[in-house]
């Protein structure tokens, strides 16, 4: 039978490992709030119709038009709180389905798509910078999240373009609207992948009008309108940027000198055995947009980072937020699979010769050995998901911080007063915790909040 169609111990180990950190994932949904911007886009549709509120927001703060879209009819805008934590599970199980989508449309191998799926999946979930805002944030999720789950769809559709394909090339330009829509960095990806997928195919066609230019031209026009939106100026410059351009460009190089030590040495080990185990079925797969030498990839590894840290730095002075790192991260994860595959392919590595099971205990020991290593490192923002995830649920933390939000949301509801007054947080879950009121009643959690719940103020005691 082909090593392709059984699954050997390491990939059930992989496999394994991808239950042990979604499973916690998956339950603690259902002990996630809604807290910050989730109120003050939710309140937005009771104000303005829908259109309207797309077109104040393109003029007044962002062009996000599809993150936008999503947040205004955040379920708790209906007041179904399930709703809510159900969205949480979707972006956890969706990004899985897309990984093994875009892996079965390169391989046309379903068990195969599986393992690298699984590969994919859980490096992602288990290094994922900032996973609350991935997962559990709305805010964040339907900003940065989902456009990582409609690039990896984009991958797989693109994989196999062809003019007999007319719905796959149509869902390619739905696609192209969709994460455009989303969040400036997911756009320029897919600016540059497109513009590679374009010069890529006239290096071999020497037909410069198809498919693939017209995708890439239908991404710069997407592109052209982000940039020009009156909202865009309006927020990049209400901060004033304390860095000089030179400046800007050092920062932006330290930043992605950070990345590439915080999120892609232990991902690349790990991805390493992967593929090493499956290194006889890949070795027979013949991808020729992986043919281009080491020389082009790595410069494209560095440009990639480097063009995810600029645009926070450049326009507000800072560096960018988790939340875009872990766009970045996608990225970073992508073309270290790209690494590894060449690697494998090196006629060196037939020479090599380890024994499976020390290859079966080195990708335990980088997984535990990390999750119990890293477990009070917040000051270098490493991300220990695995580990935090238990501990919010054994410890008790995830319940006890539902207990909490309920119980402010039963003192609003029945308080007949305007203003009310509230104790703050106690119990912080690091997975699904993402901010609490402020003493202040103008400042715009306790505002949206308040007029969600139609009182006049509401405030932390």
């Amino acid at each position: 039978m082909s090593q392709s169609r059984i699954f050997s111990i390491f990939d059930k180990l992989i496999i394994l490992l991808l239950f042990v950190v979604t499973i916690p994932l998956l339950y603690l949904s259902f002990y996630n709030e809604p807290s910050a911007d989730d109120y003050t886009y939710a309140i937005k549709l009771c104000k303005n119709s829908f259109f309207y509120t797309q077109y104040y927001e393109y003029m007044h703060w962002g062009s996000r038009y599809i993150a936008t879209a999503i947040l205004i009819a955040d379920p708790i805008h209906w007041g179904s709180f399930f709703g809510y934590r159900m969205i949480s599970a979707l972006m956890i199980v969706l990004f899985i389905c897309a990984s093994y989508f875009m892996f079965y449309q390169q391989v046309k191998n379903k068990i195969l798509s599986i393992k690298l799926a699984s590969v994919l999946s859980f490096v992602y979930i288990f290094q994922l910078p900032e996973i609350n805002s991935a997962f559990y944030w709305l805010s964040g999720a339907a900003t940065y999240h989902l456009s990582n789950i409609l690039f990896v769809l984009y991958i797989g559709f693109s994989a196999k373009i062809s003019k007999k394909k007319k719905l796959g090339n149509l869902i390619l330009f739905l696609l192209i609207f969709l994460i455009v829509g989303c969040n400036e960095i997911s756009m320029i990806y897919l600016l540059l992948y497109n513009f590679l997928l374009l010069t890529y195919n006239f290096s071999k066609t020497r037909n410069f009008f198809t498919l693939y230019f017209y995708l890439f031209v239908w991404t710069g026009l997407l592109t052209i309108f982000i940039l020009i939106a009156p909202g865009n100026y309006e927020r990049s410059h209400s901060v004033i940027n304390p860095y000089s351009f030179s400046e800007i460009i050092f920062r932006s190089l330290k930043k992605t000198i950070v990345i590439i030590f915080r999120y892609s040495f232990l991902s690349f080990l790990i991805i390493f055995l992967a593929f090493y185990n499956l290194r006889k079925p890949l070795q027979k797969m013949r991808f020729t947009w992986l043919s281009l030498p080491y020389y082009f990839y790595t410069p494209l590894f560095l440009i990639v980072i480097f063009i995810g840290c600029f645009p926070s730095i450049y326009t507000l002075g800072t560096y960018p937020p988790l939340r875009t790192v872990n766009v970045i991260f996608l990225m970073i994860l992508i073309l270290l699979m790209i690494f590894c595959h060449k690697l494998i392919n090196r006629s060196f590595i037939n020479k090599i010769h380890l024994p499976q099971f020390l290859i079966n205990i080195s990708l335990l020991i980088l997984v535990l050995g990390y999750t119990f290593a890293i477990r009070d490192s917040e000051d270098y923002d490493f991300s220990n998901n695995i580990y935090y995830s238990y501990d919010d649920i054994v410890s008790g933390k995830a319940k006890k911080y539902k207990e909490e939000v309920h119980k402010r949301y039963e003192i609003i509801q029945k308080s007949k007063e305007d203003t009310v007054y509230l104790s703050p947080i106690q119990t912080k879950p690091r997975i699904i915790y993402h901010s609490d009121l402020s003493h202040d009643p103008k400042h715009f959690y306790n505002a949206s909040m308040a007029e969600y719940f139609n009182k006049k103020a509401i405030i932390i005691k």
